[in-house]
């Protein structure tokens, strides 16, 4: 993918190699810059920044939109003649617990010759789970036929909105906010539960909610194997427990 930026007389060129990328990726990046003008310019601020930014405060032009992770180590500093182009070559490395990009946020590089990021180019990263949160999230609609309502994160935790099957085993359960994070290499798993209520009030049955959360550390040792590959029935069995709370007896 591709970002320009015109701060005249100079024009920002930002090449990324990939379309989109996972948490953890590397994301390899070339800034460059075509000085259009007559007389020599000079890069003194010369920025390319990966950063969160709110979707809603980004469209807004707020000044306060992005929240800068990590700045490329550029040149500043640097004469471009009128006419001559320069580059540098930069690849980020993503946290693996970095911002999804969901309805409200998404990652950003930010790019141009300014102090302030508001006054660069802005390429929105798409930015998806980790392949192990993936895979979590997968097992939970085709192994346990829920639904998958959308995907967003907040403070370094991935979460899969899901909605419970229609099954007997199920029945009081309404919905299950299934949220991941990585501690160091372990996987930290968070199940958040609503759930039906039945309270008897005279002859009449009232349903109220109720909250219920089941939280697991998966050592890399228990749901990995050597090469890195998820360990399909530890998942299952490590989500057959969880539910345990909210499943009826058959």
């Amino acid at each position: 993918m591709r970002g320009i930026t015109i701060q005249s007389p100079l024009e920002f060129r930002l090449e990324v190699l990939g379309d989109s990328f996972v948490q953890g990726a590397q994301v390899p990046c070339k800034l460059s810059v075509k000085n259009h003008g007559t007389t020599p310019a000079v890069l003194g601020d010369l920025s390319l920044i990966l950063a969160v930014g709110n979707l809603k405060k980004v469209k807004a032009k707020d000044a306060a939109a992005f929240e800068p992770l990590v700045s490329a180590e550029v040149e500043r500093g640097i004469e471009v003649a009128p006419g001559a182009e320069c580059s540098h070559d930069h690849t980020f490395q993503l946290d693996r617990n970095v911002a999804i990009t969901d309805k409200t946020q998404s990652p950003y590089l930010l790019y141009g010759n300014s102090a302030e990021p508001q006054q660069l180019g802005q390429l929105l990263v798409t930015v998806t789970p980790h392949p192990h949160i993936r895979s979590v999230f997968d097992s939970m609609t085709t192994v346990f036929s829920f639904i998958n309502k959308g995907e967003t994160s907040k403070g370094g935790w991935a979460t899969a909105k899901l909605k419970a099957p229609d099954s007997r085993r199920l029945a009081t359960l309404e919905e299950l906010n299934l949220s991941c994070h990585f501690d160091g290499d372990a996987l930290e798993v968070r199940y958040a539960f609503s759930v039906k209520k039945f309270e008897g009030v005279a002859v009449m049955m009232e349903v109220k909610k109720g909250k219920r959360e089941v939280v697991q550390r998966w050592e890399p040792s228990e749901y990995l194997f050597g090469g890195g590959f998820v360990r399909q029935e530890f998942v299952e069995r490590s989500v057959e427990q969880a539910l345990e709370p909210v499943s009826s007896v058959m």
